[in-house]
C-alpha cells in the first residue's frame, strides 16, 4: 500500500457518509489523519512523535478543509519538524498572537470616543461639541477603519476635501486625528509614526495655503465700561482671568499660566519670561491699581510656581472656557472675543489716550523689529505704558480720559 496518499476524495466523502461504531482514524499517509466519531463528527488531524511522545495538531473540519488543503496543512508541519520547530507549541503561539491581537484591535471611531472621555473633564461643552461634531461629520471613511492599519494616503481621504474649501475645519480635524492616533500608539493599538503629523509630513503633501489674515470680533471700545460692569458682576476664577486679561492686554495663554513668581505687587509689574510670550521675549506688563486689587483678592495658595487662576479642578483655564463666559454674558462670537480685548485696549489707546502708534502695539506686546533688538529690551515703553494702563483701568470703571501729552519726551525705540 502507498505511504502517502492513501486517500481520494470521493473515499473521505464515503467515510463521513458512514460514521463509525466508534472513533476511527484512517491514514492519508506522513501523519494525516481523518479523525471519525460515532456522532458523525470528522475532522483532520497530523499526528506525530516528539522525544518519544506522540503529538496531534487539528486541521479543521473535514466537511470544510478538503483533502488537498488537509495534505498542504500536514506538509506545513511536516516542514516546521525539519526546522527543529514543535508544530503544536507553534499553532498555540500563533492562537495566542491572534487573541493578543484581538484585544488590541481597535476602530477609529472606538478610540476617538475614548480619548474625548479621557479629556471630557477639562474640557468646555463647546469643546466637546465641536470635536464629536468633528469626528462624526468629516473622519466618516476612517471611522470603522481599525487604527493600526491607518496610513497617511487614509487621512489625505478625509483631510484633503477640506484643505481648501474649508481651511480651519481641516487644520482642526487633522490635529485632532493625529492626537487621537497618539493616544492609540501610548496604548499599543498601532506602531509606527503618526500619519497625520503635518511637520515634516503632511506639509509636504497638501496644498500650501497663504496666510490669511483674519480679524477677531472685538468690542468697540466705547462699549467697553458696560462690559467691564457685565464681567465684574461674573463670579468665579474665570471671570477674574478674563477681567486681568482685559487690564493688562494679555493674549489668553499669558494670562492663564501667569504665576505668582512672575507678580511683584509692591512694584506693580507683571514680568511675562520669554518662554511663555508668543515672540519668546520677555515682556513686562505694568499693572494698574485695579489690577493690583484683582490679585490681591484672589483666593488660593501664593506659592511661587502656583497660578494666579486655575479651573475648579485645579487646571489652568483653557480659552475655550474663558470664551463661553463671553457667551454667558450676552455677547455671541459675532460681537466679541477673548483675543479682541487686546484690540479694544489697541485702538482706545490710539484714538482716545491719543498715544503713540509704536506705544499703543507695545501695550499687547507687538514688536516687528528684528529678534536681537527685542531680546535687550524687555521693558519697551514701560514707562510710557504705566500710565496708559492706568487711564485705561480708570476708563472701564467709567471715568473720562484725559488724552496723553505727546510732547513728553520718549525712550527711542
Amino acid at each position: 500500500m502507498r505511504q502517502s496518499n492513501r486517500l481520494t476524495a470521493s473515499a473521505v466523502k464515503a467515510l463521513i457518509a458512514n460514521p463509525p461504531a466508534k472513533a476511527a482514524y484512517t491514514p492519508d499517509g506522513h501523519g494525516l489523519y481523518l479523525q471519525r466519531s460515532p456522532a458523525g463528527a470528522a475532522s483532520w488531524i497530523y499526528r506525530y512523535k516528539l522525544f518519544g511522545r506522540e503529538h496531534f495538531v487539528g486541521l479543521g473540519s473535514a466537511r470544510i478543509v478538503t483533502l488537498a488543503a488537509a495534505r498542504e496543512k500536514a506538509d506545513e508541519h511536516r516542514r516546521l519538524r525539519a526546522g527543529g520547530i514543535d508544530p503544536l507549541s507553534q499553532k498555540v503561539g500563533a492562537r495566542r498572537l491572534a487573541k493578543h491581537e484581538a484585544e488590541h484591535r481597535i476602530t477609529f471611531a472606538a478610540a476617538a470616543a475614548k480619548y474625548i472621555d479621557l479629556r471630557r473633564p477639562e474640557w468646555s461643552a463647546s469643546n466637546l461639541d465641536a470635536w464629536e461634531g468633528s469626528i462624526r461629520l468629516h473622519a466618516k471613511a476612517i471611522a470603522r477603519m481599525d487604527v493600526r492599519h491607518i496610513g497617511t494616503q487614509d487621512v489625505l481621504r478625509v483631510i484633503e476635501p477640506l484643505w481648501e474649501a474649508k481651511h480651519a475645519t481641516a487644520v482642526a480635524l487633522r490635529q485632532r486625528i493625529e492626537a487621537i492616533l497618539d493616544w492609540s500608539k501610548s496604548h499599543g493599538y498601532r506602531e509606527g509614526d503618526n500619519p497625520a503629523a503635518f511637520e515634516g509630513h503632511l506639509q509636504n503633501l497638501l496644498t500650501k495655503m497663504k496666510e490669511r489674515t483674519t480679524h477677531r470680533a472685538s468690542i468697540d471700545w466705547r462699549a467697553m465700561p458696560a462690559f467691564a460692569a457685565k464681567l465684574r458682576a461674573a463670579e468665579g476664577g474665570v471671570a477674574r482671568l478674563v477681567e486681568f486679561l482685559m487690564l493688562t492686554g494679555a493674549r489668553s495663554e499669558e494670562g492663564a499660566g501667569a504665576t505668582w513668581k512672575e507678580i511683584d505687587l509692591k512694584a506693580r509689574v507683571w514680568r511675562v519670561p520669554a518662554e511663555r510670550m508668543k515672540a519668546k521675549v520677555e515682556h513686562w506688563v505694568p499693572l494698574s491699581a485695579e489690577a493690583v486689587k484683582l490679585l490681591k483678592g484672589l483666593p488660593g495658595e501664593r506659592g511661587p510656581d502656583d497660578r494666579l487662576f486655575d479651573s475648579a479642578m485645579g487646571k489652568q483655564i483653557a480659552n475655550s472656557v474663558q470664551r463661553d463666559l463671553l457667551r454667558k454674558l450676552g455677547y455671541p462670537k459675532e460681537d466679541a472675543s477673548i483675543h479682541g480685548l487686546r484690540s479694544s485696549l489697541r485702538t482706545w489707546a490710539v484714538e482716545s489716550a491719543k498715544a503713540n502708534e509704536r506705544v499703543a502695539e507695545s501695550l499687547i506686546a507687538h514688536d516687528t523689529r528684528k529678534e536681537v533688538q527685542q531680546a535687550y529690551e524687555r521693558t519697551r515703553f514701560f514707562e510710557d505704558r504705566t500710565p496708559i494702563m492706568a487711564a485705561w483701568s480708570r476708563y472701564l470703571d467709567g471715568g473720562n480720559v484725559v488724552p496723553l501729552d505727546r510732547t513728553r519726551p520718549r525712550k527711542a525705540a
